[in-house]
């Protein structure tokens, strides 16, 4: 799978506006306040504020409201600013690039990295992390077509569109190689570099179906609700999403406790919603 979902800003360009992510968001306050339920805890850098390292290039998770500036606006930006919140703290958004987030973090320029981040083990050595969302490949096609589809195997005999070089990509090599040894017809595969490629491609009729990562199929729906939808539990959820602390810090504990109660007092599904992200998905246990 993706590390990240490239190419969804251009996707925004090429598509409807992104009316249901227009909230109001800014730093100073969350679109889903939650009265302050807990005590800041120990280990902010400074007092009052906790500083968040964000990426904003991966919608519906994070990004500029304006497309390239204003407010950082998504489900994590939007999940920072409930932590805050919670604990009666500012936030404080770090735009950070990709590969900086986590040298940023071990080098105590932000409290946490909250960034479309998965628990993966390298990572997992080098920082603490709470667990708030699953991830997986799921398949988006036009609504009529997307009732059908329940399960891999129906994806056999059509034409199926994914982004080059991705997990997503050798997962539909593979799927189609199993179609015939079952004695189906195979998946007829077509590849392109930019995400935004993929969508104009079955858009326009030259796919029947796009495997893409369920958070970037929620985001590339929204920009074309009544166009396409998402054939849900086609695959399986196969990564989490985490909230990282640095190793060891006193932060670790009560970010996995507080995520937890954002979780139960439903402040997480509400913002999922707003998102268009399936509140299914929301996953607090590790």
């Amino acid at each position: 799978m993706n590390q990240r979902v490239l190419g969804l800003a251009a996707v925004a360009a090429a598509a409807l506006l992104l009316s249901a992510c227009s909230s109001g968001a800014s730093d100073s306050g969350a679109s889903h306040p939650t009265a302050a339920a807990a005590k800041a805890p120990a280990g902010l850098m400074q007092a009052g504020t906790l500083s968040v390292c964000i990426d904003p290039e991966y919608a519906p998770l994070e990004y500029y409201k304006n497309g390239s500036s204003g407010d950082v606006v998504g489900f994590d930006a939007d999940g920072a600013r409930a932590l805050a919140t919670y604990w009666g703290v500012t936030p404080k958004f770090d735009v950070t690039s990709f590969d900086g987030l986590m040298p940023a973090l071990n080098a105590s320029r932000c409290d946490i990295v909250w960034s479309g981040l998965y628990q993966s083990e390298a990572r997992k050595a080098i920082a603490d992390s709470s667990a708030y969302m699953q991830a997986g490949p799921t398949v988006v096609a036009a609504p009529a077509l997307a009732a059908k589809l329940k399960a891999k195997d129906d994806l056999c005999g059509l034409r199926v569109v994914t982004q080059s070089a991705s997990a997503n990509s050798d997962d539909v090599a593979a799927l189609s190689k199993a179609c015939e040894a079952g004695g189906k017809k195979p998946i007829t595969q077509s590849n392109y570099p930019q995400t935004a490629q993929t969508v104009l491609a079955l858009i326009n009729g030259k796919a029947d179906a796009l495997v893409e990562t369920n958070v970037g199929a929620a985001y590339i729906v929204s920009q074309n609700e009544g166009k396409l939808a998402v054939a849900k539990n086609v695959f399986p959820s196969e990564t989490t999403f985490g909230v990282f602390t640095r190793k060891g810090d006193k932060l670790s504990e009560p970010v996995a406790a507080a995520l937890k109660a954002l979780y139960t007092d439903g402040t997480f599904a509400k913002i999922a919603a707003q998102y268009k992200l399936d509140p299914a998905s929301l996953d607090v246990s590790q």
